[in-house]
């Protein structure tokens, strides 16, 4: 078992107390019920406005991606003695070249401060021995950075090492219930993500080409994404959407069928949320990135469907949904190659030319071609 200093997010900490202290016990309640969930052994204790919490090193990512938690940082209490024995920092430093930055806090005690400096003088006088030392290891790749925070107790010390930023924001639970039309790519997963970490409460709506392997792989991804949820379990629902696909086909200029397809998503989404009890419906829309997701074609969409739905990633780039999810650990859910959609034409138009009204007219039509509207509980890993 491995021990942690969390603090909560600085979104919480601000909060008014009868607020904030409804928010961190949330927070608390949904990371146990998610390490309950994914197995795995966790113990936490309340210190002040922050948690102490215990479990396997290996399960640090569990911290690392909770909605509510900021700041996440390794705690150790070692004797002195151990704090200036070069066999105890073999342990911790990276076998690679580091830097290194130590911090002392400002305490009131001067006698207190007084120690822990002197604690710290000699403390660096090791770290840069073993640093040179590290140099053997050089590989061409920039040195791995050390920051430790050395804080006193009455009894005992503790060392802080190596912070790290948590997700941030709200725990899920503390807003509403949101449906998210979900594809199975990067932006979709992000977009899950992001909605979570605002406190909302998620599902996924998946609309079925029929593309043999396409099913599959969307269930995969949306089990990789359950892990974040508090009881690792992700309500899915699949619409069969191929005779829709088909009629727009018909019905619909051929270089504008994806406006027409993206807002057909949207009323249907919209008349799930509704049976369902939803209070929102969100994608994963990021704004000019495909030829559907062109401000005119979003207002489009809009207009025609009659719905406006969250869009969290509507500013982001796609370099940053790879760096967010790299983070998140979703790497290899997020490169995870979809077969591309058998509808979409060769040059498709970034301005619609026809009126919205026109998936209005159609809207009797595509009613009846929705088959089929299945729900599951996924659950994370299968």
């Amino acid at each position: 078992m491995k021990c942690y200093r969390v603090s909560f997010s600085g979104e919480i900490g601000v909060k008014a107390p009868a607020t904030r202290r409804e928010l961190e016990d949330l927070g608390v309640q949904t990371l146990l019920s998610r390490a309950e969930a994914l197995g795995i052994p966790l113990r936490v204790e309340r210190e002040g406005g922050r948690l102490r919490v215990e479990l396997p090193g290996e399960h640090e990512r569990l911290l690392r991606t909770h909605p509510g938690l900021g700041r996440i940082t390794e705690l150790l209490e070692p004797s002195a003695e151990e704090l200036l024995s070069p066999p105890f920092w073999e342990e911790l430093l990276p076998p690679r070249p580091f830097t290194f930055v130590v911090y002392v806090p400002s305490i009131r005690s001067r006698e207190s401060f007084s120690r822990l400096l002197h604690l710290k003088g000699r403390l660096l006088e090791i770290l840069r021995d073993l640093a040179r030392r590290h140099l053997s290891y050089w590989d061409n790749h920039p040195p791995e950075h050390l920051e430790i925070h050395l804080e006193g107790r009455e009894r005992n010390l503790l060392l802080l090492l190596r912070p790290r930023r948590g997700l941030g924001g709200l725990p899920v639970g503390s807003g509403e219930r949101v449906l998210l039309l979900f594809s199975g790519g990067p932006d979709s997963l992000l977009a899950a993500v992001r909605l979570l970490s605002r406190g909302q409460e998620v599902a996924l709506v998946f609309f079925d080409d029929e593309v043999p392997g396409r099913a599959e792989k969307v269930k995969t991804a949306a089990r990789e994404l359950a892990y974040f949820l508090p009881r690792a379990r992700v309500e899915f629902f699949r619409v069969a959407f191929r005779e829709v696909q088909e009629l727009i086909g018909e019905k619909v200029p051929r270089r504008e069928r994806c406006f027409f397809c993206k807002a057909c998503m949207l009323l249907i989404a919209d008349e799930v949320a509704r049976r369902e009890g939803f209070s929102a419906v969100a994608t994963g829309e990021i704004l000019g990135e495909q030829a559907s997701q062109t401000l005119p074609a979003l207002l489009f969409t809009v207009r025609a469907s009659k719905t406006y739905p969250f869009r969290p990633l509507l500013g982001y780039t796609k370099e940053e949904v790879f760096r967010d999810l790299a983070e998140l650990g979703l790497s290899a859910a997020a490169r995870r190659n979809l077969p591309p959609c058998p509808f979409v034409p060769d040059h498709p138009r970034t301005r619609p030319r026809s009126r919205p009204e026109k998936v209005l007219h159609l809207w009797p039509e595509i009613q009846k071609r929705v088959k089929s509207i299945g729900r599951e509980i996924l659950s994370y890993g299968g």
